[in-house]
């Protein structure tokens, strides 16, 4: 884990800029001092062993995390993962076509089930599990699953 430290003076508002996090804060009239945390751009996944709606899950995981995992690559699959036991059949932030994550970005990175991954019964399977063999399918979105949650860079005033 790596720490960045801002101090500043008072002034409209601090901008800070790490790699592909960008972050802006109001400033009062006090000197204060603000610390990034970053992973190395780690998500941090987090397991959540409790059964809900997609939109439930998305919900738990703003409010007590940031929200549903957003896995935009191999490495990160292999993290995704590694969060959760292998039995179990979780939620993640995948969403709709076009394939977006919760937070509106898009989604490049897929790993469905090979032949029956998208089979969108109905045309109302819009949200994403991953399986045991962590793989991807669509699924109806109010089925009651556990899920996935990730944490990401955070800034703290102190």
């Amino acid at each position: 884990m790596q720490w960045w430290t801002v101090h500043y003076t008072p002034g409209p508002s601090v901008v800070l800029r790490l790699n592909h996090l960008t972050l802006n804060y109001p400033l009062d009239d006090e000197e204060a001092s603000f610390a990034l945390q970053s992973e190395n751009a780690s998500k941090n996944y987090v397991f959540i062993n409790q059964t809900m709606s997609w939109s439930s899950a998305q919900q738990y995981c703003r409010e007590n995390y940031k929200d549903l995992a957003m896995i935009e690559n191999q490495e990160e699959n292999t993290e995704a993962k590694n969060a959760k036991p292998s039995s179990d059949l979780v939620w993640i932030g995948l969403y709709r076509e076009p394939w977006t994550w919760s937070d509106g970005s898009k989604s490049s990175f897929r790993n469905w089930l090979p032949n029956t991954g998208l089979n969108n019964i109905d045309k109302n399977q819009h949200c994403i599990t991953e399986n045991p063999q962590h793989q991807w399918a669509d699924e109806f979105c109010n089925i009651p699953w556990v899920f996935v949650c990730h944490q990401g860079e955070h800034l703290k005033k102190y």
